[in-house]
């Protein structure tokens, strides 16, 4: 099953190797074991994070892997396996470590503790690019406060984020999404496309959306019911479903940055 994804990484066509990570800030120590996924919400995988320690729970190694290179399940090649087993991962930052520096320390973890080797090359993939409007983007800034108490979940950029819903209507799906950026809004909607959406607007920022279309495909447990009788075509497309929001898809053809895995160990080396 994939997951709520990272944001994609467009290049020129080349090929680069990496079978270890670079020298660089690693976690003081870690405790990582076997966890079930939550019966009741098999999708949820949450983080956590503050100036001492960061908590990963209902995690895969794809998850990890996502989290720690800071891309897209889609630009993952590995081992189905790596979506079956989870784990809780409880790991202690080093003195004044910031959160941009947890991907890195994610990387050597995994390649410490799993033995993980990777391999980095260029592949042009079909995929939907969204990027501004020809009128420019018209995003209303997010207003919502910060709830420290609210479950977060594993971003994009490796880091904890809100959450972000979607559920069905006659005839579409919706996806609400407060507090967001495109990045994490382009993951979510690949689950229901044809192709991945990946963001090139360039924005930054967090922003609300709300979002009803027709689904091309549904990659979640979720039924869209059919359009009550006499109702045609009540939700619009994706592609017509941003257009308020000053943005726009399209079709392309696009070089896609891809993570190979040469090398992972299916159990962690002891704590």
């Amino acid at each position: 099953m994939r997951f709520f994804a990272a944001c994609a990484c467009l290049a020129s066509l080349g090929l680069a190797f990496a079978q270890q990570p670079p020298d660089g800030p690693k976690f003081e120590v870690a405790s990582i074991k076997p966890s079930d996924p939550d019966p009741q919400n098999t999708m949820f995988i949450g983080m956590s994070a503050d100036g001492a320690m960061v908590n990963y729970t209902n995690i895969t190694l794809l998850d990890c892997i996502r989290g720690a290179y800071r891309v897209r399940d889609f630009q993952i090649a590995g081992p189905d396996w790596m979506t079956k087993a989870r784990f809780a991962i409880s790991a202690k930052l080093p003195p004044n470590a910031s959160p941009d520096q947890i991907p890195k320390m994610l990387q050597a973890l995994l390649a410490d503790r799993f033995k993980l080797e990777i391999r980095r090359e260029m592949k042009e993939q079909n995929v939907y690019v969204l990027s501004v409007a020809k009128d420019g983007a018209k995003l209303r800034p997010s207003e919502a406060q910060p709830d420290d108490n609210e479950p977060k979940v594993l971003g994009p950029d490796g880091q904890p984020r809100a959450s972000m819903m979607f559920g069905v209507q006659p005839g579409g799906m919706f996806i609400t999404a407060p507090s967001a950026s495109l990045a994490s809004l382009v993951g979510l909607m690949s689950r229901f496309t044809a192709r991945p959406v990946v963001d090139m607007t360039g924005i930054q920022g967090l922003y609300d959306f709300r979002l009803l279309f027709a689904p091309e495909i549904n990659n979640s447990p979720l039924t869209v019911p059919p359009a009550p009788d006499g109702v045609i075509d009540s939700a619009p497309s994706l592609f017509d479903a941003v257009k308020p929001y000053g943005l726009r898809l399209e079709a392309r053809k696009a070089p896609i940055e891809m993570i190979v895995v040469t090398h992972l160990e299916k159990t962690p080396t002891e704590n």
